[in-house]
Formats: C-alpha cells, sequence, structure tokens
C-alpha cells in the first residue's frame, strides 16, 4: 500500500516505506486528487489549480501528462501495472479523476476518522474518551499541511479549512480535559497556545479558567488585561461578552467556576480575532460547537 501523508510536508512512501519522488507540478496534482481522495476532481479544478484563470492552451494535454506521471510513479511504487492503477487506484471518470483509497493510506483520512470520533464523544459528555481521540488526531500533523507544495487558490482553501479542523481539534480537546478536572496540567499547553494565537479568545478563556481553577486568579485576571490591550491596540476592538463575563465572575469567586461544567460556548467555537481580522469578519459571540469534516 502507498502512503501519502499531507498533514505536514506532502510525502510519498512506497511499499517498503521508502520516499517517492514527484516533480513539483504532478505533486500539486496529487496533492490536490490527496485531499479529495475518493472524490471526483474536474479536469477544469485542477487546470484551476495548476493555472488559475489563465490556463494555457495545452492545458488539458499537460494534465494528462501529469496524470500519467503519477499513475508511473505509483505503479512503481506497488509493483503494479500502470493499467491497474489506472483501473483501481488512480480513476479517470469522465472529465474528473479520482484517487481511490483501495491501495492508498491517506494521514488526512486517518485524522479526519479521529477527529470526528473524538467530536462525538465529548458531544456525547465522554470527555476522557473525547479528549484521547483528539490528541491522536492533533498528533498526525508534522507541521503546517502542505508545506513543501506550492498550493493555488483551491489547495490553499483546502489548507486553511484543514487548519481550522486543527484549531477546532485543540479546542475541543482542551474543552473536555477541562471538563475532566485537568486544569493543572493544561496551564503550561494554554499558555503556549495563547502566544501561538495571541487573539484567540476561547483559549484565552480556557486559560484564564485553569488559572483560576489552580488557585491563581491574579494571574488568570492579567491574561484578561493582556488580552483585552491586545484587542484595543491592534483592532480597536473590546473583548467579547463571554470573555468579559468570565472577567466578572473571577473577580466574584463565581462558585459556578469551580465546577467542571461550562457550557456549549466553551466547545469549538473558533474564538481567534486574529483570522478574523484577516477575514474582515468578527463575530462577537461563540458559535454552537461543531467538528470541521472534510
Amino acid at each position: 500500500m502507498v502512503q501519502i501523508h499531507v498533514l505536514g510536508p506532502m510525502t510519498v512512501f512506497d511499499e517498503q516505506l521508502e520516499p517517492v519522488v514527484l516533480a513539483p507540478k504532478p505533486r500539486r496534482l496529487l496533492a490536490l486528487l490527496a485531499v479529495n481522495a475518493d472524490r471526483a476532481v474536474s479536469v477544469n479544478s485542477l487546470m484551476q489549480e495548476l493555472w488559475g484563470s489563465n490556463p494555457p492552451r495545452t492545458a488539458t494535454a499537460t494534465i494528462q501528462t501529469y496524470i500519467g506521471h503519477v499513475r508511473r510513479t505509483l505503479a512503481e511504487a506497488l509493483r503494479v501495472s500502470v493499467a491497474e492503477v489506472a483501473e483501481e487506484i488512480l480513476v479517470t471518470e469522465g472529465g474528473s479523476y479520482l484517487l481511490s483509497t483501495a491501495r492508498v493510506a491517506l494521514d488526512i483520512t486517518e485524522y479526519e476518522r479521529l477527529a470526528a470520533a473524538g467530536s462525538a464523544a465529548v458531544q456525547r459528555g465522554e470527555f476522557v474518551q473525547g479528549s484521547d481521540l483528539l490528541r491522536q488526531a492533533v498528533a498526525l500533523w508534522r507541521g503546517p499541511a502542505l508545506v513543501n507544495v506550492e498550493a493555488g487558490e483551491l489547495l490553499g482553501a483546502r489548507i486553511v479549512h484543514l487548519d481550522e479542523s486543527k484549531l477546532c481539534a485543540e479546542e475541543q480537546r482542551v474543552y473536555a480535559d477541562l471538563q475532566r478536572g485537568a486544569h493543572h496540567t493544561l496551564v503550561p499547553e494554554l499558555t503556549e497556545l495563547t502566544a501561538r494565537h495571541p487573539l484567540h479568545e476561547n483559549f484565552h478563556r480556557h486559560l484564564m479558567l485553569a488559572l483560576y481553577r489552580s488557585g491563581r486568579r491574579a494571574e488568570s485576571l492579567a491574561v484578561m488585561r493582556r488580552l483585552r490591550s491586545r484587542l484595543v491596540e491592534e483592532l480597536g476592538l473590546e473583548p467579547s461578552p463571554f470573555l468579559v463575563q468570565m472577567e466578572q465572575d473571577i473577580l466574584r469567586g463565581e462558585p459556578s467556576l469551580d465546577g467542571p461544567r461550562l457550557g456549549a460556548a466553551d466547545r469549538c467555537a473558533g474564538r481567534s480575532r486574529e483570522r478574523t481580522a484577516v477575514q474582515s469578519l468578527v463575530h462577537r459571540l461563540p458559535r454552537p460547537a461543531m467538528q470541521p469534516t472534510g
């Protein structure tokens, strides 16, 4: 079985786990097929990815050449004929191509399976199992998705989707760990997460709660002060109402903060002003929990 990894640098391994080399354009084409595995990708989509809105007149023939190159590479990796690859693995469907997972193992497929199962477990209140599954899902990442592939419009959008999915999985796992009382062990991790995502409001909220439950109320309030200063200076925005409420609850010593449950707002809500500032969209309230799927 061939292995294709996309959660990090794109790598292809043959059945002996030896790396397989592909030229940049065929590798980019295979990357788009891999992140859409078991789904047909039209020739027009492949043109859009490779050349944007200005494909050459020879685009269709060039794509056929690239497909042939990928098929030969997969055939060599699997020790089978090119015809067998064309029939069972990289299949032509009308004006589209489809990469079948029948004989190809993809890290993205395993990631999405684990992330969906972990999210479902958290939604059912099975926090230990959910945390474990989500941790396994995130552990499959070896760096930014497809970091060694020059992404066009379609791959770029898919990479953004994957990054959002990973962030959501991390947030849901933190939520599950808070629910099972692991606040002491979460403080160092959340300190790092808030440094990496300085405008992500839910990570800051989780850090505030973890610090408060660890008997570090002054440090918890300092997290809010730093976030408020950054939001005002960089975006001209005040913190979202749910964060302001958290701050007031901490100041009052609200007894409910000592309990394990926080409510649906603390599940994956994508509270990142960093992302929304780039996208020119600022969501001021948490969205319902949802794990992105492929």
